[in-house]
Formats: structure tokens, sequence, C-alpha cells
């Protein structure tokens, strides 16, 4: 079955303006991430050598191995490319091999200077991937760092970069909020609220200023037999990055593959930076005055919100899968779990398994009351 589409596709919005962005010789470029500059806006753009699928996987896998560049644009007021070049990574790694490559830049400025992080991918069988933090100078990265997973996962992604004066954070996971920060070549991890609502989202853009909080593009990922697709959704937060309005999900042109990795805003209006399919690079413009239609206070409490969620995710495999899941808390000779203390012979009754079932949601709600 396809993922239900959301009901708000930004380029229906009267005041949008969809600009691509093109590079010569290559026919599959995505997922840029823009940013304001003195001279209009500066531009990170991904090329890449593959095809996907329904599901969004690669196609075929092409002959000689994967590529992923980078170019590095400066666009006019009118998105249009005044100058690109490609990025040199090379100074990039340790005993660098051929199939190491970073992809999804976010671009942001600095101390003065542009730096991105980015996906840096090690190797794809099986697909090991960590974060990057680089500085440009000119179109040539000059400094870099390893940034380890806080988790020790083997792969990470999609950091969110924010740069408050001197100081540079991401947002590494959105709910529970999880902030990480960088000092001194180190990464320092704090764990923050759980809001019930962003759950399974992951960020997309870098964090920009707006009215004195922090406004961002996050995105979730939807997988069903069929195709994957994606949905976007604008957040605010404050300065202790606490949630506090977030606009309708929505997508830029329909598509069931897009991806947002760049946002950045004008005195007048929001840029935002998205791929089609890993094959087509664009830029949105919108008035702000849409962007403040979009976000909208959150009305229902945070506690409720959780065990909404909560009871969703103990509900959600019954509702999928009820004889599966049905057999496994009766099992062959009583009551499942209990056959995890060793009572197992312990025989229950449908009912007796009905009314224990309802004490424990009673149980769990008065929790989290």
């Amino acid at each position: 079955m396809k993922p239900r589409t959301p009901r708000l596709q930004l380029s229906n919005i009267g005041e949008a303006v969809i600009s691509p962005l093109a590079i010569s010789d290559e026919n599959r470029v995505c997922n840029p991430s823009i940013a304001a500059s003195d001279r209009g806006f500066c531009c990170v753009i991904r090329s890449v050598n593959y095809d996907l699928d329904s599901h969004g996987r690669v196609l075929v896998a092409p002959e000689g191995g994967f590529e992923s560049f980078n170019w590095l644009a400066d666009l006019d007021a009118d998105f249009r490319i005044a100058r690109i070049e490609r990025i040199d990574d090379s100074a990039v790694g340790i005993d660098r091999q051929l199939w190491n490559r970073i992809e999804d830049c976010r671009l942001f400025r600095w101390k003065d200077a542009w730096w991105f992080t980015a996906t840096w991918v090690l190797h794809d069988e099986p697909r090991g991937c960590q974060m990057m933090l680089g500085r440009l100078e000119g179109s040539k990265v000059i400094e870099w760092y390893l940034l380890p997973s806080p988790t020790d996962s083997p792969m990470e992604k999609n950091w969110m970069p924010c740069v408050d004066g001197d100081l540079l954070k991401w947002i590494y996971w959105i709910d529970p909020m999880e902030v990480l920060a960088f000092r001194d070549g180190e990464i320092f991890r704090k764990r923050l609220s759980r809001y019930g609502r962003l759950e399974k989202w992951a960020g997309s853009s870098p964090l920009v200023r707006y009215r004195g909080n922090w406004l961002a593009v996050v995105h979730l990922r939807k997988n069903t037999r069929e195709l994957c697709s994606f949905e976007h959704r604008l957040i605010e937060l404050d300065n202790d990055f606490h949630l506090k309005r977030m606009s309708p999900a929505f997508t830029f042109e329909g598509e069931d593959v897009e991806y947002c990795a760049g946002f950045c805003l004008t005195q007048t209006h929001a840029i935002l930076s998205y791929g089609i399919w890993d094959r087509e690079a664009k830029v949105m413009r919108l008035d702000l005055s849409v962007v403040e239609a979009m976000l909208r206070p959150l009305r229902v409490p945070r506690w409720l919100s959780i065990l909404v969620t909560d009871m969703w995710r103990a509900a959600r495999p019954w509702i999928r899968q009820p004889r599966k899941k049905l057999h496994e808390a009766l099992g062959s000779r009583g009551f499942g779990v209990l056959g995890t203390f060793g009572l197992s012979d312990i025989a229950i009754s449908a009912a007796e398994y009905a009314d224990l079932t309802m004490q424990l949601t009673r149980q769990c709600i008065r929790l989290a009351l």
C-alpha cells in the first residue's frame, strides 16, 4: 500500500518560485545545500553516477564503483550560477581508498569561513559511514575532522549544523532531542526533551536564526513493499532547543523521493534547496509570510503526545500481525511472557489475558499522568 501523501504541496502555493540547478556534463545532480552570502548565495551541489528504483535504492550498481562529487557554486539573487568549481577533497582521509567518498554536504558560515559537514562513506559492503567536518578555502578542503559516532554506530548521517556565534553544535536526533557540541576537536553529547511528535523524523537542513529562535527542516522516510517516500516539516526551536512550533507535513513537488539538505533566510524570503530522485537539484523561494502561516503552536500537551506515541507503538504490531502477536503472547502451553520466568506451564484463559492486559494499560496511564 502506498504511503499517504501529505496534502500540503509547496509548489502549489502561489508565491513559490522554483529554480533548477544544473551542472554542465553532469546529468544526475541532487541534494544541494544553500546558504546566504554577501554576493547572493553559496551552494554545494552533489553529482552521482547511479539511478534509483521506486524504493529509493540503486537500480544497477555502476561499473567501476559509486562516484559522488561535490561542486561549490556562487548563485546570484535569481539563483543563476555565476561560478562553479568541483570541490577538491583530496586532503580528506587517512590512507584514503577509491571507494571513500563524501556525500550530502551541509554548508554553513563559521568563524569567517565556509565550512560543511558531510557523510563520509568508508565502505559499501557492508555500508559504513561516519560524519566529517571540513573547512573550505575557495573550492579546496584545507582542514577536516572525522566526527566519531557518539553512540558507536557504524552508520552516521544527517547531523543538523547550528552555528551560534563561535559555538558549533549539531542536532543529532530530533525526538528525543539530542544535541552535540564541538569543542577543541572533541564531540560532547547532551540529551534534552522528548516530545512524542517527531519520533523517527531526522535532520535535513542546518538551523538558521528566525525571530530570536531557530528554524530548520526535518524529514521522515516511509518505506512500503512498493516504494519509499519522503515528507518534510519546518520546526521552530527556542535557544534551549525546545520545540515551539512546527508546520504540517509537506512535499515540494509531490514526488515520492524528495530530499531537503539546505535552508536559509533573507529579509523577505525562505530559501529551500532539495533533490528529486537523486537526479535533479532545485531551489524554492517562499515568502516569509507563508512560512509564518505554516508554523503552528503545539496544542496537545507534551505528556499526552508521549502517551499516545507509546500506546501506538505497543498497539501497532497487534494491528499489523494480530495472529503472530497472539501466538507469541499465549505460547503453546500458556502465557508466553511467563515462560520467560520459567512459568510457561501456567495456563491463562482469554478472559484472564484480556483482564491482565487492561490492568497493565491502566497502570501505564497512571504512571504517565
